[in-house]
């Protein structure tokens, strides 16, 4: 059975995971910011299966510094986790958040900080490896994510440190810029495959889908939150739209299913690859996105 890594591992489309991994015998290390909630989380894994091994990792995603000493726990550990799931977002609707180090909050969160530790850990993960970066439908625009903006990509720099102005509309700027991140996930995902050929690593992004039972509308205003919140039920009928516990289950199984251990450099919705936007597969762009994101996680 493997170690697996999830960030994001106490609440939605992660805990779910972390549960179904869990039950089917493997290791799970949840990093969390919240370790009181990653614990109880961990507690009724254990309570559903009396031999879960499920283990809490404090981690702060909105600090690179935590995610530097998170690495640097997992590394100094005798058993070598065998696959990192970057399942933490976030989207933040109402001006501009940011990190402790300084840059917009959803593009820290989304890419910078998986960024920085995945690439912290590559040369510590038990061969053969897998990492999965978590996608999203948004960044294909609006025909193809319930009418949620496109991406409006510029350079990463600029997307970190969200200065520009002119560039989106006041109402839809949250959006565009979590758009942005979902496609930053995306090509790391592409360029992190290639720089792993002939690494045994396996290197995939995941498409959820729409869940409108996890708690990604917990920056909208409250009103909007309890209209959502009562219209799940229905919008998980909606085509694309996808109950947590489904989503889950295939993340899983993008996990660990032994016949995905060569498959590689590929966008999953539910369990089919399929093609991702034009964008998305700019190799050229991916290397700036490379370049500046290691700059913008430098410690230097």
């Amino acid at each position: 059975m493997s170690t697996i890594l999830i960030t994001g591992g106490s609440a939605g489309l992660g805990r779910q995971t972390a549960t179904d991994l869990a039950e089917a015998g493997h290791r799970v290390l949840l990093a969390v910011r919240n370790p009181a909630k990653g614990e109880q989380v961990a507690a009724e894994i254990r309570t559903a299966r009396s031999t879960a091994d499920v283990e809490v990792l404090e981690c702060d995603l909105a600090d690179l510094s935590a995610v530097r000493r998170l690495a640097a726990l997992i590394i100094d550990r005798p058993e070598p986790v065998d696959a990192v799931i970057c399942n933490a977002g976030l989207q933040i609707v109402d001006g501009v958040e940011r990190s402790v180090d300084g840059y917009e909050l959803s593009f820290a969160i989304n890419h910078l900080a998986h960024f920085l530790l995945v690439t912290e850990l590559l040369d510590h993960l038990r061969r053969p490896a897998r990492v999965i970066m978590i996608g999203s439908g948004v960044h294909h625009g609006p025909t193809k994510s319930f009418g949620f903006p496109a991406p409006q990509w510029t350079e990463p720099r600029e997307l970190a440190l969200a200065t520009r102005t002119g560039t989106v509309t006041t109402g839809t700027a949250g959006r565009v810029r979590y758009a942005n991140s979902k496609l930053a996930n995306i090509m790391f995902t592409y360029e992190l495959a290639r720089r792993c050929e002939g690494d045994a690593i396996t290197v995939n992004a995941f498409d959820p889908g729409l869940m409108p039972e996890t708690g990604l509308d917990r920056q909208y205003p409250p009103v909007v939150q309890k209209m959502y919140h009562g219209l799940a039920p229905l919008l998980t009928r909606l085509p694309g739209a996808r109950r947590v516990a489904d989503s889950a289950a295939d993340l899983a199984w993008l996990a660990t299913a032994p016949e995905l251990s060569a498959v590689t450099g590929k966008y999953f919705v539910g369990r089919q690859a399929k093609p991702s936007s034009p964008q998305s597969y700019d190799q050229e762009l991916a290397r700036q996105l490379w370049q500046q994101s290691a700059e913008l996680t430098s410690e230097s």
